[in-house]
This record gives C-alpha cells, structure tokens and sequence, in this order.
C-alpha cells in the first residue's frame, strides 16, 4: 500500500520498507510514498488496522515450516479483517459519530477512533474496560498505547464493523474493486516493536521500480484469497502524548511463528499441479557435464505460475531461450560453452535498477545454483530460482508479475538443507553492510551506491552440508570424492581424495588398478560418495561407467584441469601457503624462542614442517603421489567456492587410503572385500530395496554414539588380515563381557547422553576460522553468537562425559590383562591427558550459567585482555574511593559522599553548611534540601578514563567467546584423540555384546597361523548358523545349520555343491561372509572373499546379465591367490547350456588345479557333478530334499536346507513351477518333457580313470587365459567383436569338454 506508507523515523530516504521487496523486479510507474507533510488525518485513518484479541494472526510471508514449536492450533482463532479504500457499500459501514449520552460498560470491546487535537489526527483502538468509579473507560490504541478517557468529553467516533472478512474476490464477482490489501493486526508490544525496527530488510533504493501493492491489479484482475493476504512490517504514526510532535514507529503485523505469502496461487490452487512450462533451476542431473542445470524456459512448472508469469517470461527473458549464451557469449554448441554462466544483453541491464542489477550480477555467474539473496532478516528466491523454492520448500509466490518468494532467516539451515539433499546447489548470498553503513559510506566516501553490500558467503551442496535436522539424524557420513587417473595401457593410476566435511575427515590415496577398474569400484561401494568432483573430458570411459555403477545418484561436478582441478604442483604450494600462514597466526600469540627456533627450522626444511605428517609424506613421495596430490587440489579449489578449505585444511584428519590397490594383497593389513563382495553378501545394503534391513551391519550395529557407528562401518570394510590384529581385537571384545560386562553397560549408558561429538568438534572448529556466513561482517538478525556459544559449551560437556566414561571404564584393567585396552584406557597413551585443560575452562567461566545466558563472565585469570580491562576499572575506582578521602579531608567532614543522580555519577555531596568551604574549581551538578552535588575537575579526568575502561571491559567481553574457542582448538589434536578412543571402545562393546542377538550357540573363531608356506589354507565349522536369519523371520520354519570342512591336509579344498532350486545353496554361500554363529569355527586368514551370486544386470553401464557375470569372474580368475576364498553361485545361467557349462567347468578347474583356494561352486550343471567326482581336490555336497508324488505324476519336493554329501541327481525345477502357481495342464506338460530330455541327455558314459591327463590341464589352462584376456577388453573393441570372440570361445570350451567326457 505505496499511499499508506511513511518513512521510518532516521532512515535514509533511500531505504524503502521490507514489504517493497515485492517490487524488486518491476519497472512499472507507482505512487509516490506519503511524505511528512501529507494529511496526518487521512494516513492515521487509512493505516489504523482492525484490532480485535481474539482474532487469528495471519502469516505475512511464505508459509515455511520454522524450526520452534508452534503455538497449540486452538489459540489461532480467525480474527475479522479490515478492508481499507474502496468506495463500496459492501466494504465497510460508515464510521458512526458518537452522541453526548453516558458511555458504560456496553461499549466494552467496541472498535472506536478518538481525535487528538494536537496531534490533529484520529487514532483508532479499542475500549478495554469501564471503571465505574471514576467513570473513565481505557482505551487501548492499535500501536499498543493505552489511555484513561472520560468519552463524554472527548471527539469519539464509533467503527461499525459490518462486514467481518471477505473469503475471496473473484474477477467480475462484484461490483467494486479493492485497491489495498486487507491487514490482519495483530496488535505487538513495544518490544517486539523495538526488535522489528533492526530489521535491515528496507535497504534497497528501488526508485522507479516501486509499484502500487494492491492485492488485485485492475490492469490484470487476478483472483486472490484474501484470508492469506499480509503486510510484512507497517509504518504507523505514534502519538505525541497529545504535545503535537509525531513521530513514526516501525510494527509487526501478522502473526508470530509463521510468515505467510503476500500472496496466494490463484483460487486457492496447490502449487505443485503441472501446467505450463517457464524457467525452472533443476536439480543437476547427475549424467551430464556438471553445471547443465536446466534454466531453459521450457521446463513445465504449474498452472497457476503459468498464468502468472509465463507471457513475461517470454518477452523480456528471451535470453534464457534460444537465444542463450555463456559469459563469454558462446552457444550451447559450443565444445567450449560454460553451462554455469550466463550472457546479459545490456539493454536488458539498462532496463534494471540497481537492486535487480545486483542480484542479475550475482545469478547470471551462477545459473546452476539457486540463490539464497539475503534482504534484511528474509532470504528472498526470485526468477526461476522463485520456482525451485514454491516447487521444493512449498513456499508461496509473492504477488506481482516477477516469480519470487522468501522465507525469514530462522528457517535458513532447514530450506538450506531441504535443497542441498535433492541435490540443488545452494549459492548464499550476505549482506554485508546495514542501511545505516550504506547511507555513512554515500557520504564519507562519496559513493553513489544506492544498495547496500552483498557477498557470497556460501556455496552449499550434498557433500558440503555441515548442518540441518536430517544431518544430524543420520550417522552417516556424506563423502564427497575427487577421482583423477592416467591411464597407461591396460594398467591403470587413479589419485582420489574423500572428504567427510562434517567431520573434517580427509583420505587421500593413488593406487594401481585392473582394466576393470577393480579397486575404484570397491572404494565407491564402500564410500557411495553423494559428490563427485572429477576433472573435465579427463576420465575414460569405463572409469566413468564405473563411477555411474557403483554410487547412488551423485552430485557431479567437472572442473576444468590444471585451471581448476589442480595439479600436483599448484597443489601442494596452495596447502603450503594455507599452513604457513595458520602457523603465522600461531606465532604471533606466542614468543618463546622455542616457539621461534621451530618456526626456523620449519622454513629451512623447504615448508614441510608445516603440514601434518600424512601430507609431508605424500609431498615427499614424488611422482609416487602426484594424482592424490591432483586430487586432493581438485578438492580444494572445490571448497574453496564454499570457503571451506582452510577451515577443513587446519583441523583436518588426514588419512592414508588402506588396501588402495591389489597388486601385492599379501602385504596389506586388510582383508579385501571388492563390490561384488559388499553387495552380495549384503554387508551394507540390502538387495531388497538397499537400506540397512537384514544386513551384517545392522545385525553388529549395537553403538551408542554417532561416530561409534562409522567407525564399525569402516571395520567391517576392511577386516584385519593379519593373525595378531585379529586375535588382539578378539581378545579386547571378550574382555569387555562377562564380569565386566556391568562396567561396559555403564559405558554405553553414558555415552548415550552424547551428541555427535566429531562433528559438533568440527563445527566448533569452524567456529574458530572467521570466514563465510561466520566473517564479523556479515550482517545476521538471529542470535548467531548465542548458538554458537551453546555448541562450545555443549562440546565442553562432552569431551568432559567422554573422559569420564572412559575412566570409569578404566576399573576393568584391575582384572583384565589386554593390550589393546591397556593402550585405550591408560592416560598418556592411547588415552590423551586432557583434565588439565577441561580444568582451566572449567575455572574459566561457568558453563551452565553461560549456556542459558548466551554470555561469558569470565573467572579470574581466565582472559588476560579482560583481566586487564577490569584491572583498569578497579584501579580508577580505587583512585576515586581515594580522592574522596582526600575531600573529605580538605573540607573537614566525613559525611561527604559520592551520590549518583540520574546518569551522572560520582557526584560529591557536600552538606550546605560547607558551601562556604568549597574550591572555586567546584562545578555545582545538583542539590536537594541542605546539600549541594559537584563535580571537581579530577573527578572529571578520572570519570573519562573510568568511561574508557568500561568501554574496553565490555569490548573484551564480546571478544572472550572467540579467544575461548581459539584456546580450545589449540587442543584439537587431544580432542580428536578423545573421540577417536571413545568410538573405538564403544565399537568393541557393541561386538562384544552382538553374539547375545544371534540365534542357536555362539563362539569365539579359532584364527590358524601358518608354520609355513606349505601349509595349506581351511576352514572348518559345526553348526555353521546365520548372522541375520532368525526363527521369527523365516515364519513357520527355522533356520538349519550346518557344518562344513575344507582345505587343510588331506581335504579337498572346494565344494561342488548341487541340489534343488530353493534349496538355500545361495543362503549356504552368503554364511561365508563373516564370522558367524557356530559350535566351533576354525579358520585360517583369507586375503581377499570373491563372492558371484544373482543374477543381474547393469543396463546404465551397457553391461546385459551375462557380461556382467562374466566381469566378476574375471575379476577373480586374475586377482585370487590360495589364501583367498570364493563364492560362485550357478555360473553360466546367461547362454545356451552348452556354452555355459563350458564356461563353469573351464572356470572351476582354474580355482581348483590353479590357485588352489578354498571356495564353494554351486550349479545345476549336473554334468560337472559327474566330471569331478574322482577328482580329490573337489568335494561334491547337495542340499538335501525329499522327494514325494502328487497329482498327475508331479513331483513334490521337501527341502530339508542341510548339507550332504554326494551329487544330487537333478534340480526338480518343475516343483518351483508348482509352488509359484502355474496350472496344473501346464506343470504335466512339462513334467512329461522333462522325461523326454533326460532321456535323451541325461545318460552319460563312464569316464577313463585318469580325466585329466596332463594335456587337458594345460588346455584347460590356455582356455581360461583366453577368457580373461576377452572379458577384461570387452569394453575396449566393438561390441560384435567382443561377441564373436566369446562365441569362439565357447565352440573351443565345448569340445574340449566333449573331449573329455569320451
């Protein structure tokens, strides 16, 4: 309402209100703002809203969910509206003048207007109440004021409200037109008033760019609904105490926890209805080149917005259209075109004031974000970025024909991380400068600015989140990984970098890799980053399919190499640079020669000092780590954008990345679980739908705290390898049972107070670093200092319970001899000595009093710089106490005294019978009855300095919060220590109480070390059980389990395994995983577990089933050794029977005659069954069944699911047929031809004695390498080829077989 509206008392006349933010994209003429000397009486009459407590506070923005508790339903009533202008009978009766007669108490809550004269202006309130005895009524006016009033004597109009709300207009409904908004009051008291009058939203000059806000324009006649129509903030005039002088007042309207929109999608529509197409920021998608976020105007958005916005979108962003082009003007054809920027016509600059001209600024060098625009305490989305927020937040539009919404600042982190999860790019843009430092800088400086600052202080994604409800919910880590290669010939060399931003944790590593990409594959299964950096056009094509295969729909970003993605060389001067410069900043607050001597030495030693030990290594490494190196630059220049590199830089966790590579496994402390392995044997994900249900994490998961959980995670990702590792941990989780089992309980009942400490350590690290939305200039409204003291003192209380529980925890070492926790729990060793330095922030203030406080009264001795200032202020006081002594002395009474009167201090009171007595260069302040009040010149020298040192004391104060954080992350490496111990033991007590969640009996495995090489390799269990599977999850059956025994002396070393479909062979397999539930369990070291079961496809990555099957084999034939253990379930199911029997038996008697390893093959090749069954290394197992006649000669088979020795004579396929409900014509007919089959197939003749004969081995051999050698090129020729190679292939296996069977 432009004609309603005053300037706020002292601003600038180039600050307009936060309601004009609605014009921020309109160049359309408007109405002039109401200047000081407009009718007071007309603006009094037309900007009094309709005050009634009852009524309903409506929201003044978007509806955005806010994070505080919202009031009970039941209080917000509908409270009756106030339509203002409009000349109609329907709107409002006419104000009644008020007659001569006695008033009492039946005008007790009418609406009523009261004349000042004075002030010569109506001011309209309400009667609140009647005393009878003086015959006053009290009169609460709208801007909060109330007054006692004989309304007999005073010029009163009554309001008649008639018409208590209009639900809604519609375009030709009625015969008038509304030309102002209709405002719901809410009535606020004067400090909510105060606080309103900080808000820094009114800061925009948008000169012509204002225009009228009426909520129906008569040039568009749109429907609106006028119940959610609101006002953001509202001019008011304020009394003048009846003395004439007015002044305005600043005031909220609407409602206290939610903003609501200015305007509503037309007739009420949901906004989220497909209907029309205009520009829209999508997600990014994550097949594509990073960045082609589509901004297109073709991109459907819903029918309402259409309407609204989609003609002025084709006429004056025409560039966005067709006639889109990048910063540098290329089209989208281009091989060199730049998705994220944007070319702006400069007729269209022209045609823009300078608030729009900012934000086009800003936008168009960042069209795949969506930007958050920070206008006073709101954050405002306008253009397509208007779209993403009404399709994703649920915010509603603005009224007007620019597309734009917005949300206030409290529920910043929540939209934030809202966005960032669905894979948005967030661009945050501060403002870093108030009206009032615009309108200093215009005169000072002479600028010409009529807008104030702005900054990018964030850029937010997936994998840079830090904060947010859903974050903090989810234990889990959000990785975000750089991926570089060189590729040399088949080998590979792949340098990546993981970064868990929310903890600061970085590892880094360079491996070689197979032409399966092998490695990498097991790394993204483990890590399934949410981000990917990589750099542009760089990678190959199956590392890129490789990178779509094995992660969950990525955020992908391409930088361009050198440039951005940086080499080894720009990379490491970057992190030297960054070091030095903190290790600067960490001399200068200290100046011990010691302190000085290692900075020299750092500098003589060419920088390397300076960086943690994990980086100087790899800096030192040479070429040996350059792609890590590159990678970890990519890294960097990447959270660089979001100002997170030298935060994450300082306080980083650095790491080696483990079992990198799997040339040399043997040397690797890890055991090796490739993807195949993970998801098969559903260590992490399930194969159901890919959460946590039924796996061997959730079935281990018993952890208390956050990070507990990610580090069983990281464990069960690579087992140890090495027999010591394994029995240490063995022997530390069994001591955490049993008689001390009531110690570890108490642990984990501690710990479970506990939020997650390494993140709220890195958030208060960050704290530390002044940058981003955390730099002192950046402009913020919500109380940022108060919650950043509670997550300092929230980490304090932490790591204080932390070292209380493990102490605690510390009594079992009485009774218990581990090494392992022995180191853990022993202060000094595993355990750092932290008491000393949580005993001096404990004497430095008190904790509880500053967490609901929100501020720090430092103790004594705590802060020097405050120490000081108060030093000061003491010392002025104590020479004031003194110079008193002195007056009193000099006057000869006593009973002088200081005295302080109003805001003045210090004033010496002297007795007026001394009036005589007193010095000349007494200045008289004051005097009451029989004394006279002075101030003498010292006293007014020392008031000046007392004045300065209090100012210093307070100054110091505001600054203790970050001098505390800056003493606590001096320890950072003790405190990151503490969580680590913390989360380790709270893993082992999970695994120690895990067995108490299996089914059936448990023991402690029996790890066998070998004596020698010649040793060879088992594994033996009895009543081998299943870590998941339980009784009351299989309904009416129970699990069998069974014993098993290969390798070793005089055993062979694989099982052949054959029996009916469902027979649980694929269930026997997937036991194999990890340590499981048995009578006894015996088993000597596995390298690396190879695991082939289900069939499946990867469609995306050009790969069919059984290309995909034969991929995993290969893996295998290549990289297993006789310490490994492998799992293959019906191999060769993807061709005819022939080719693929070929294939199982060429690939079995590698394993078996080859490598020499322990592994189990389960087939429905029964033919193999008959080849191996002299054969010693092979043991052939069934699962048995029993066998029944139904209807029509049908089998019936029971399945028993225990293992037994001996082949199983066939699959009864048809059985599974029966149980899956084909009809019974159906299963005869094919009862009946499977007769006429094995009558035809099915007799085999006698092999010789002697089957393979050295010749056939080497055959064999020569076979297999040809396999190998096919699959792992696959993708390196043409797909007919591949295929014509493998069909070769086959015909060769074939005939050998035959060969052999005759």
């Amino acid at each position: 309402m432009a004609s309603s509206r005053r300037l706020s008392n002292g601003r600038s006349p180039l600050v307009n209100q936060q309601r004009q933010i609605t014009s921020f994209f309109s160049k359309s003429a408007s109405s002039s703002p109401i200047t000081p000397t407009q009718n007071p009486t007309k603006l009094a009459s037309s900007t009094k809203p309709n005050t009634n407590p009852k009524s309903k506070p409506k929201p003044a923005r978007s509806p955005s969910p806010s994070p505080s508790t919202p009031s009970p339903p039941q209080s917000k009533l509908k409270k009756p509206l106030l339509v203002i202008g409009g000349a109609s009978p329907l709107s409002l009766s006419p104000l009644t003048p008020a007659s001569e007669k006695f008033h009492g108490e039946e005008v007790v809550g009418k609406r009523i207007k009261v004349y000042w004269p004075l002030d010569k202006s109506w001011y309209e309130g309400f009667v609140r109440s009647f005393d009878k005895d003086s015959g006053k009524h009290l009169v609460q006016y709208d801007d909060g004021e109330e007054e006692s009033v004989e309304l007999a004597k005073e010029k009163i109009e009554w309001i008649e409200e008639t018409v208590r709300k209009f639900k809604r207009l519609r375009r030709g409904g009625s015969s008038f037109s509304v030309e102002k908004m209709v405002i719901d009051d809410e009535v606020e008291n004067l400090e909510d008033e105060e606080e309103d009058n900080g808000d820094d939203s009114s800061d925009e000059d948008w000169g012509k760019s204002e225009e009228k806000e009426g909520i129906e324009d008569t040039e568009e006649k749109e429907v609106v609904e006028l119940d959610d129509e609101n006002e953001d903030n509202e001019t008011v005039p304020l009394k003048g105490k009846r003395s004439g002088k007015g002044e305005t007042r600043k005031r909220k309207v609407g409602g206290e926890g939610k903003l609501g929109s200015a305007k509503k999608a037309k007739g009420g529509e949901d906004v989220s209805k497909a209907g029309f197409k205009v520009s829209l920021v999508e997600p990014a998608n994550n097949n594509v080149e990073s960045g082609k976020a589509s901004n297109a105007i073709n991109t459907a958005l819903p029918g309402d917005a259409s309407e609204r916005f989609s003609m002025r979108e084709a006429k004056k962003l025409r560039f966005l259209g067709e006639e889109r082009r990048d910063s540098k003007r290329r089209r989208p054809g281009d091989p060199d075109y730049d998705p994220r920027t944007l070319y702006l016509p400069p007729d269209f600059v022209k045609s823009l004031s300078d608030g729009q001209r900012q934000w086009w600024d800003f936008k168009s060098k960042h069209m795949d974000k969506v930007l958050f625009f920070k206008m006073g305490k709101f954050y405002e989305l306008f253009e397509m970025d208007a779209h993403t927020g009404a399709k994703e937040l649920d915010l509603q539009y603005m009224k007007g024909e620019q597309p734009h919404c917005g949300f206030p600042e409290r529920n910043f982190s929540m939209n934030l991380e809202k966005l960032a999860r669905k894979g948005y790019r967030v661009l945050v843009v501060e403002q870093t400068e108030t009206p009032e430092q615009l309108e200093l800088r215009r005169k000072e400086k002479g600028s010409k600015d009529k807008v104030v600052k702005r900054e990018i202080c964030a850029v937010v994604t997936k994998g840079t989140l830090t904060e947010g409800e859903m974050l903090s919910a989810n234990p889990d880590a959000s990785y975000l990984m750089a991926v570089t290669e060189s590729c040399q010939n088949v080998d590979r060399i792949f340098g990546v970098c993981v970064v868990d931003v929310a903890t600061s944790r970085v590892i880094l590593g360079q491996f070689n890799d197979d032409s399966e990409c092998s490695a990498l594959s097991c790394l993204l299964s483990e890590l399934r980053p949410v981000e990917i950096v990589k750099p542009a056009k760089q990678l190959s094509l199956e590392t890129e399919k490789v990178l779509l295969r094995h992660t969950r729909s990525p955020l992908v970003n391409e930088l361009v190499p050198v440039l951005e993605f940086w080499d080894a060389e720009k990379t490491v001067r970057e992190v030297k640079s960054i070091y030095e410069c903190a290790s600067d900043q960490s001399v200068s607050k200290c100046s011990s020669r010691e302190n000085i001597h290692s900075v020299n030495s750092c500098i003589e030693d060419d920088g390397l000092a300076f960086l943690p030990d994990v980086l100087a290594d790899l800096v030192r490494a040479g070429e040996d780590s350059s792609y890590a190196l590159s990678a970890l630059g990519g890294t960097l220049f990447y959270l660089k954008q979001a100002f997170l590199d030298e935060t994450l830089l300082r306080f980083a966790k650095f790491e080696l990345l483990p079992s990198s590579g799997f040339g040399d496994v043997i040397s690797k402390p890890y055991l090796v679980l490739d993807s195949a392995a993970l998801e098969n044997l559903e260590i992490f994900e399930n194969s159901r739908n890919g959460d946590l249900t039924g796996t061997l994490y959730a079935q281990l998961n018993h952890c208390v705290t956050a990070f507990g959980k990610r580090l069983l995670k990281t464990w069960l990702a690579r087992p140890p390898f090495h027999v010591e590792s394994i029995k240490e941990r063995q022997e530390a989780v069994a001591s955490l049972r049993g008689t001390n089992l009531p110690f570890s309980l108490e642990y984990r009942k501690a710990l479970s107070r506990l939020p997650d400490m390494e993140r709220l350590l890195a958030c208060v690290f960050s704290i530390s670093e002044a940058n981003g939305r955390n730099a002192s200039k950046v402009v913020l409204y919500e109380d940022a200092a108060k919650k950043q003291l509670q997550e300092f003192t929230s980490a304090l209380h932490g790591c204080e319970l932390m070292a209380q529980a493990c102490s605690s925890l510390g009594a079992i070492l009485e009774n218990v001899d581990c090494r392992q926790l022995r180191h853990l729990l022993t202060p000094g060793s595993g355990f750092p000595d932290i008491n000393p330095v949580l005993t001096h922030f404990k004497d430095a203030f008190d904790w509880v009093e500053a967490n609901s406080s929100g501020r720090i009264i430092p103790r004594e001795g705590a802060d020097f710089e405050y120490d000081s200032a108060c030093k000061r202020v003491k010392e002025i006081e104590t020479s004031l106490t003194k110079y008193l002594k002195e007056q009193r002395k000099l006057l000869g009474d006593t009973s002088i005294t200081y005295v302080t009167v109003g805001k003045e201090t210090y004033l010496l009171e002297v007795p007026e019978s001394l009036r005589g007595h007193v010095p000349r260069d007494y200045e008289l302040r004051s005097s009451k009855r029989g004394f006279f009040r002075y101030w003498t010149p010292n006293i007014k020298n020392l008031l000046g300095e007392l004045s300065q040192a209090e100012s210093e004391k307070e100054s110091s104060l505001k600054n203790i919060l970050q001098r505390l954080i800056g003493q606590f992350c001096e320890h950072h490496v003790k405190w990151r220590q503490l969580v680590s111990i913390t989360a380790e033991l709270d893993v082992l007590i999970s695994l120690a109480i895990a067995s108490d969640f299996y089914e059936g009996p448990t023991c402690q495995p029996v790890i066998l070390s070998s004596s020698c090489t010649d040793d060879v390799p088992s594994f033996a269990a009895k009543s081998l059980g299943h870590p998941v599977l339980r009784s009351d999850s299989l309904g009416k059956g129970s699990f069998v389990p069974n014993d098993i025994t290969i390798g070793g002396s005089g055993n062979p070393s694989f099982i052949l395994l054959t029996g009916p479909n469902m027979g649980g062979k694929s269930t026997f397999l997937r036991q194999l995983g990890a340590d499981v539930p048995a009578e006894r369990f015996e088993l000597s070291p596995v390298d690396r577990i190879f695991v082939r079961m289900g069939a499946k496809d990867h469609i995306m990555a050009g790969q069919s089933t059984f290309l995909t099957e034969l991929s995993e084999t290969a893996v295998m034939l290549s990289s297993a050794t006789r310490s490994s253990l492998v799992a293959l379930d019906e191999l060769g199911r993807g061709t005819s029977t022939s080719d693929g029997q070929a294939i199982a038996e060429s690939v079995l008697e590698h394993f078996v005659h080859k490598v020499q390893c322990r592994g189990m093959f389960s087939t429905h090749y029964h033919r193999l069954a008959v080849d191996y069954q002299k054969d010693p290394k092979v043991l052939l197992s069934h699962m048995a069944c029993q066998v029944g006649r139904g209807v029509g000669g049908i089998e019936e088979v029971t399945f028993l699911y225990r293992l037994t020795a001996g082949a199983c004579p066939k699959s009864y396929g048809v059985n599974v047929a029966r149980l899956a409900g084909l009809s019974d014509s159906v299963l005869q007919n094919a009862t009946a031809k499977s007769r006429e089959f094995e009558a035809m197939y099915g007799k085999h003749k006698k092999p010789p004695e002697n089957v393979y004969t050295q010749s056939s081995i080497e055959k064999m051999a020569v076979l297999i390498k040809k396999l190998n050698s096919v699959v792992a090129n696959s993708r390196c020729e043409e797909s007919a080829e591949s295929i014509s190679c493998l069909i070769d292939l086959q015909k060769e296996a074939r005939i050998l077989c035959e060969i052999n069977s005759t």
